[in-house]
């Protein structure tokens, strides 16, 4: 029998932090899910059992008042939602959990900053001679200019920094390269490995989980079209082409339960463009199709039990939109841990 667990997932209003919440309700285990975010127009907090309105991570001083409410609110557990928290809960993992007593699910600092840049990655894999896009930093638009004009359009133009396809555009030429330049943050060009389509193609959004004791479990595959920078038609199914690059990067890097990787397969092989140290926006998809994160996380770290390998099912995810409705009440009268929402049976 297990003992009641209280989690608190943070950034429950982004679909990261709905995944966690989703899989954690699929899950068996006794948890209290506490969603948190930074404001109360966030339909999570009206789903869960309790919920909590979190300062911004960015404000000075804020892991005192964070210490304070992990303390107040009793939690076991905290799991990361928002890859804006995932640098601050990394820093300060070993300060709140000695504070607190509670378990902080998060990669390393090192992990977390190779993850959230893009040309860290690009280095990290270059340097475990690990199948990458080939990349360049430009001083300025006359340098990127020339990189492309050698290297050939297309090309990608991105932020080193940044999730969910912003700022990402595929440059075809030379004048997008100019009209596009100086509206992207800290700049780096990439070459294109593929095209994504609407189609179910070439892209793969994927996954593994390591344990307390070391263990890598899965991997977890499947292919993916994007819509506004998420995924949205899934197919699961057992790419095993994909599984020794996947555990190559596995065993290459620290982390901490999940590690997401997103790759194109090409005439080449396998070549991944982006890792993420955390766990994702398909968290809930892949709970459904036997690889619950969330819930490995809980038996691993917090109840410190071996976990068997998962036995991963395939099958189609179509992603569609929901609505949580709160009736009866304006927006400035919203009060996250005492009105509840409800969601319409609507199929």
């Amino acid at each position: 029998m297990y003992k009641p667990c209280r989690v608190l997932v943070t950034g429950a209003g982004s679909g990261v932090g709905q995944g966690i919440i989703k899989a954690l309700r699929l899950s068996k285990l006794p948890v209290i899910i506490i969603s948190a975010d930074i404001g109360p127009m966030n339909a999570a907090l009206y789903r869960t059992d309790e919920a909590i309105v979190f300062q911004r991570v960015e404000i000075l001083n804020s892991s005192d008042e964070i210490i304070r409410l992990i303390h107040q609110n009793k939690i076991d557990v905290v799991m990361v939602g928002s890859e804006f928290d995932l640098v601050f809960f990394s820093k300060y993992k070993t300060a709140i959990e000695n504070e607190t007593g509670a378990t902080i699910i998060v990669a390393s600092l090192e992990t977390v900053d190779i993850a959230n840049d893009k040309w860290l990655t690009t280095e990290f894999l270059r340097e475990k001679n690990l199948p990458y896009a080939k990349a360049w930093l430009p001083r300025a638009l006359e340098d990127a200019l020339n990189i492309a004009t050698e290297w050939g359009y297309p090309i990608i133009l991105k932020t080193r920094r940044g999730t969910s396809s912003r700022h990402v555009h595929l440059i075809n030429n030379r004048q997008l390269l100019e009209n596009f330049y100086s509206s992207i943050p800290l700049p780096m060009l990439q070459e294109v490995i593929d095209i994504p389509t609407a189609q179910l193609n070439t892209e793969y959004t994927c996954s593994l989980f390591k344990t307390a004791d070391g263990k890598i479990l899965g991997p977890f595959t499947a292919r993916r079209t994007i819509r506004g920078g998420t995924s949205w038609h899934i197919e699961v199914a057992h790419f095993k082409e994909l599984n020794d690059l996947l555990l190559a990067i596995g065993q290459s890097i620290d982390f901490m339960g999940s590690l997401n990787v997103q790759l194109m397969l090409t005439k080449k092989g396998p070549i991944p463009f982006e890792i993420n140290a955390r766990f994702s926006g398909t968290t809930a998809i892949r709970a459904h199709f036997g690889f619950n994160e969330p819930e490995m996380a809980l038996l691993s770290y917090y109840y410190r039990e071996n976990i068997p390998t998962p036995n991963i099912r395939s099958g189609i995810a179509l992603r569609y939109n929901e609505e949580v409705f709160i009736d009866n009440f304006r927006a400035n009268e919203l009060q996250p841990n005492i009105h509840k929402g409800y969601v319409n049976t609507w199929f």
